[in-house]
């Protein structure tokens, strides 16, 4: 007797490549991340990029596998793709998107920091220094920021002036 390929949904390619799609490349990719020492920001970016484009692909064959598990004769397909643990097939694309999205906002917020930091740079080049006398410097000045008048050359000579400390009162 001659077994059709519509029989199962394990035995058609789509479920292969929804196998690829949700487990051996994300895999792939975590170990490269993890065995390397160093990676360039365009790497990070990148794989964060095919991590969240591996994610959408895996949700599209996810779903449309569902809906041919239905009309499938076995029921082994239907205990996958349409009971409860066909949500945890969606939790698996769902958390490997996420740390794809987690990567390429790395990247963006690192590459925003720089461009601030050049920013700062530029500007603090750009704004002139103020002039200050050297005279005016020394001046003594009130609360507020505002100048007072320079003291008298008598007060500044006594030297031994007697300290009384303000009262308390309880």
């Amino acid at each position: 007797m001659h077994i059709s390929s519509d029989v199962t949904i394990f035995t058609q390619v789509r479920f292969w490549g929804l196998v690829l799609c949700s487990l051996i490349f994300p895999a792939a990719i975590f170990v490269t991340l993890f065995v390397r020492r160093e990676f360039s920001k365009k790497a990070v970016l990148a794989f964060g990029l095919l991590l969240i484009l591996l994610a959408g692909v895996d949700i599209f064959v996810l779903r449309a596998l569902s809906l041919e598990a239905q009309a499938t004769p076995s029921l082994a397909d239907d205990i996958v793709f349409s009971s409860e643990l066909s949500i945890a097939l969606y939790i698996i694309p769902a958390a490997f998107g996420t740390f794809g999205l987690n990567m390429v906002s790395h990247v963006l917020m690192h590459y925003l920091k720089q461009k601030e930091a050049r920013f700062e740079a530029h500007r603090q080049q750009v704004r002139p220094l103020p002039v200050v006398n050297v005279a005016q410097r020394n001046r003594p000045r009130a609360l507020g920021g505002r100048r007072t008048r320079p003291v008298p050359a008598l007060r500044r000579q006594r030297v031994g002036a007697h300290v009384v400390a303000p009262r308390q009162d309880a």
